[in-house]
């Protein structure tokens, strides 16, 4: 059985240990506070998602005008006396709109894949 002497020699050196083990807790830095920079990010993501819906809208209406102008064409060669720069102009509104759709979905793609580094940044 250990005398008393080394039972306090023990004591002695697990306090040691644990005052510098609390003086290295003390002094280690905190954690920088990023409260601000996710403020900044939600900010953004906020702003992306309105552009995204606002994108999905303008897409929703130009594919209805799209569906309106094949719906015409479709007409418009279904009724053989029709001139043909009725159908020539109806071609061409299609092919701009259709290329007005692909842009809007680029965007929208462009759009996305801006905000996905944010959400893995927001959630980490």
């Amino acid at each position: 059985m250990p005398d008393q002497a080394e039972i306090d020699s023990r004591i002695a050196r697990i306090e040691a240990a644990l005052g510098a083990a609390m003086a290295a807790v003390a002094a280690k830095a905190d954690a920088p506070d990023h409260s601000a920079e996710l403020k900044a990010v939600e900010a953004e993501l906020l702003v992306a998602r309105q552009r995204i819906v606002t994108l999905e809208s303008e897409a929703k209406e130009r594919e209805a005008a799209l569906s309106k102008a094949i719906d015409r064409a479709e007409a418009a060669e279904a009724t053989p006396a029709a001139p043909q720069a009725d159908v020539a102009a109806l071609e061409s509104r299609i092919a701009e709109l259709t290329a007005a759709r692909a842009m809007d979905l680029a965007e929208m793609k462009a759009l996305l894949a801006e905000l996905e580094p944010m959400l893995e940044t927001a959630n980490a």
